[in-house]
């Protein structure tokens, strides 16, 4: 009976040794790519696994976490400009399988920048976006657009308080109009107002453009009930005119 080696389970094969000395490991100092991407950091078999940098054929300048060749992890991202020769901030924040995931900050060239959050490199969750224009929106988004509750301020001051959906005002919702001292309480569709009441503001004569007069009082018959029969028809996608007669009141609306 021939003796078993007990060293023999231990060896490992001469191709196999040659090919586990080929594979990147470690910190490299400048690994180029066949398209001239330029890589300077960490490895782990053979795949940028760590912290590093890379500067990529279209001058767009990576510096943070790496795993399994993907920007995964927090890092930043610039770009070039050729005319100043310095790096311009796109977004820093986390990161996941190389698109922007988490919580972050997002310049938009010529558009604004935004802090929040963000799924598969899409405003998605709770942000704020500042607009060059001196607008701000402060509330929900799905993929890139305002969605869900929000608070959008126009760059004259004015400003909308309600319900977003595909990045139009829709559902029920506030509107103020601060330079003339009234708000506008109702539903819109698809960005147009299709229900409302005009209050005025407390402080409308502090307005800087306090109309003339204020707006007169509601005088209608049942007014509560007539208000909160017409925005449910307005919800509903009905906006029949509304005559008194018809008027039947939702479970939630108590007489």
């Amino acid at each position: 009976m021939p003796f078993i080696n007990r060293f023999q389970k231990d060896k490992i094969a001469r191709s196999r040794k040659i090919e586990e000395s080929t594979l990147k490991n470690g910190l490299r100092h400048c690994i180029f790519n066949t398209v001239r991407d330029r890589y300077v950091g960490e490895w782990k078999a053979n795949k940028k696994t760590g912290k590093g940098v890379m500067l990529t054929r279209n001058k767009d300048l990576y510096e943070g976490d790496f795993n399994n060749d993907y920007r995964h992890g927090f890092g930043v991202l610039a770009y070039h400009l050729p005319k100043y020769n310095v790096f311009s901030l796109t977004y820093r924040g986390d990161w996941k399988n190389g698109k922007m995931h988490g919580e972050g900050l997002r310049v938009y060239p010529g558009i604004g920048f935004y802090i929040g959050n963000f799924k598969k490199s899409k405003r998605s969750g709770y942000g704020q976006m500042w607009y060059d224009c001196g607008a701000f929106y402060d509330g929900d988004w799905v993929d890139d657009l305002r969605e869900g509750l929000g608070l959008y301020v126009r760059e004259d001051g004015n400003r909308y308080e309600g319900s977003w959906y595909k990045d139009l005002k829709h559902g029920t919702g506030r509107f103020y109009f601060l330079n003339t001292g009234q708000i506008q309480i109702g539903v819109w569709e698809k960005d147009f107002c299709v229900f409302s009441t005009m209050l005025n503001l407390p402080y409308r004569q502090t307005a800087k453009l306090p109309t003339v007069y204020p707006l007169l009082n509601n005088t209608l018959i049942h007014m509560d009930k007539i208000i909160a029969v017409e925005e449910v028809r307005a919800l509903s996608g009905r906006k029949e005119i509304c005559l008194e007669s018809e008027i039947s009141l939702p479970s939630f609306v108590s007489t």
